[in-house]
């Protein structure tokens, strides 16, 4: 975290970007997750439950952002543990290296005298890679990879479905090139990924509604 963070110091001066580390956790709202098989074996199945984040449990949940101007480039590390009241289908069911959501955004100040610039909001879309570790009718499905520092390139991941936000940020200069900030995110995003085997084929859709509170610096000017 330490080498992160000198990095992101370096980058941010040397290039004349913005860079926003956070780190926080979420609260996810009931959704319906669907698994469809898609070879005729096997019924569907429908859950419909609450994830948890455990948003400092590792692999960690974190935001980086990176700023020009108002324009942003944001990967979110977003985590789905779906922990109580599984089917009896499903034995294992989370979404931890993680339920990632790469967003363009767009910030802007709140334009009131009293806050001097200090509230920004910022609404955001992308898309999901997602890294999935789910256990149906005793067969794993699961790639070892990603970790803290996801490999998008490896093996494990898929991309696709959509991500969107709008969230509230409050920041603070500490100096001309240090500042720090805490907001607060309302997300929506879903994403359909494939799950194979020698004898069965899974679609499954999983959806998250969710609002994240977060906390950290920004580097540069």
């Amino acid at each position: 975290m330490k080498r992160l963070l000198l990095y992101s110091y370096f980058f941010s001066a040397l290039l004349g970007l913005e860079f926003d580390l956070s780190l926080g956790n979420a609260y996810n709202f009931s959704s319906g997750v669907f698994i469809h098989s898609q070879t005729g074996e096997g019924s569907s199945i429908h859950m419909k439950q609450s994830a948890r984040t455990h948003g400092f449990k590792s692999p960690q949940y974190y935001s980086i952002r990176i700023r020009k101007s108002r324009y942003e480039f944001e990967m979110l590390h977003h985590k789905l543990y779906f922990e109580d009241n599984l089917p009896d289908e499903i034995s294992h069911f989370e979404v931890t290296d993680g339920y990632n959501l790469l967003m363009l955004n767009i910030l802007s100040p709140i334009n009131n005298e009293s806050f001097h610039h200090s509230f920004y909001y910022r609404l955001g879309i992308g898309t999901v890679v997602a890294h999935p570790d789910i256990t149906i009718g005793g067969n794993r499905y699961y790639k070892r990879g990603g970790g803290l520092v996801p490999k998008f390139w490896a093996d494990g991941y898929h991309w696709g479905g959509v991500s969107s936000q709008g969230s509230l940020m409050f920041k603070k200069d500490i100096n001309k090139n240090l500042s720090f900030h805490m907001e607060t995110k309302f997300i929506y995003a879903i994403t359909i990924i494939s799950l194979e085997d020698d004898e069965y084929d899974w679609r499954v859709e999983i959806p998250n509604f969710s609002i994240h509170l977060l906390g950290g610096i920004s580097f540069g000017k």
